[in-house]
C-alpha cells in the first residue's frame, strides 16, 4: 500500500502512542524530521523552478542584447553580421544545461 507523506507521519505518530517511551521518543523523532525534511525539500523545489525561470529570462535577455550588437555592427560597417549571436548561443548552450531540464520538467 503507497501512502503519502502526510499519510505515513500520521501513521508513524499514531504507532508511537503504542509503543515502549523509547521507541515512541524515536519514532516521533523520526516523523518530525520527515516532516521538515519534506517542508525544506518542497520549498528548495520551488526556489529551483523560479531560478530556472529567471535564468530563462536573463538567457532571453543575453540574446536581444546580442542581436543589438549584430544590428550595431551590420550598420557601421555595411556588412551583415551575427558574430555576436552566435557566440551568444554558444556560451549559454554550455551555461544553461540545468535550466533547459527544470524547465522541460515543468512542461510535462
Amino acid at each position: 500500500m503507497y501512502m503519502t507523506r502526510e499519510q505515513l507521519i500520521d501513521a508513524a505518530r499514531t504507532a508511537a502512542k503504542y509503543l515502549p517511551v523509547a521507541s515512541a521518543q524515536l519514532m516521533n523523532e523520526l516523523a518530525n524530521r520527515l516532516d521538515m525534511t519534506s517542508a525544506a525539500l518542497c520549498e528548495s523545489m520551488a526556489q529551483r523552478k523560479a531560478l530556472a525561470k529567471e535564468n530563462t529570462e536573463l538567457r532571453d535577455d543575453v540574446v536581444c542584447w546580442a542581436k543589438e550588437c549584430d544590428r550595431i555592427v551590420e550598420r557601421q560597417t555595411k556588412t551583415r553580421s551575427n558574430m555576436h549571436m552566435l557566440e551568444a548561443q554558444r556560451e549559454l548552450r554550455e551555461l544553461t544545461p540545468v535550466t533547459d531540464s527544470v524547465m522541460k520538467e515543468g512542461a510535462l
